[in-house]
């Protein structure tokens, strides 16, 4: 069962609020070292740099970092990281959990991130990465809440030069709600296959060949 990515619109509209207060309060304050393996590529965005902050090397496709170079594997971030309540506060009417906080419940019901890539074209392709230990969690550093994210999954391959879009996909087993509210459509994410984000248009532009 797909929902569509319409449904998320208020929740990515609520959130781009919270950031204008958060990154207004915090601008001035010394912000801690991040663990990271950017090797040199850094995703700008208002949750910080995404590169550092995920600790992966290769470059991220957002609508802040919408170009990629050539010759280089890069994964698409889509939308923000879901941020989930640190107990079951709020949850809809008959909302069954899989763990004793928001966190647990998603890690238990998450199954796999697909990328469908040039969808309705000649050249699409979809790749999926099923969940491991390499599902990137933990307290946000800029929001302070509970945070997962599947770009940590799997990395793409080199495209050509040219305009591309991609759509990503979140799979669940069952319903999962982040505690933060009780309505389906902005708090809670499946049962099934969902767009996380609308689909993102990006350029890859001519740059060094990586060693593959």
């Amino acid at each position: 069962m797909k929902r569509s990515s319409l449904s998320l619109r208020p929740r990515f509209l609520t959130w781009s609020v919270v950031l204008v207060f958060v990154i207004a309060s915090t601008a001035l304050m010394p912000q801690p070292a991040q663990a990271s393996h950017s090797a040199g590529n850094h995703c700008i965005t208002p949750l910080g740099d995404l590169n550092q902050i995920y600790g992966i090397s290769e470059q991220i496709v957002t609508v802040f970092c919408p170009q990629v170079n050539s010759g280089e594997h890069w994964v698409a971030a889509a939308g923000p990281p879901w941020f989930m309540n640190t107990s079951f506060e709020l949850v809809p009417e008959g909302f069954v959990p899989a763990g004793e906080t928001p966190l647990e419940d998603f890690l238990a019901k998450f199954v796999a991130v697909k990328y469908v890539l040039d969808p309705g074209t000649l050249q699409e392709r979809t790749y999926i990465f099923p969940t491991s230990d390499r599902l990137w969690s933990g307290p946000h550093p800029i929001i302070g809440l509970p945070a997962v994210h599947p770009i940590t999954l799997g990395t793409l391959r080199p495209l050509s030069v040219g305009e591309h879009v991609v759509q990503v996909y979140w799979g669940f087993s069952a319903m999962h709600c982040d505690g933060l509210g009780d309505v389906i459509e902005i708090f809670c994410l499946g049962p099934g296959e969902i767009p996380y984000g609308p689909p993102a248009t990006f350029e890859v532009t001519p740059g060094a060949v990586q060693s593959q």
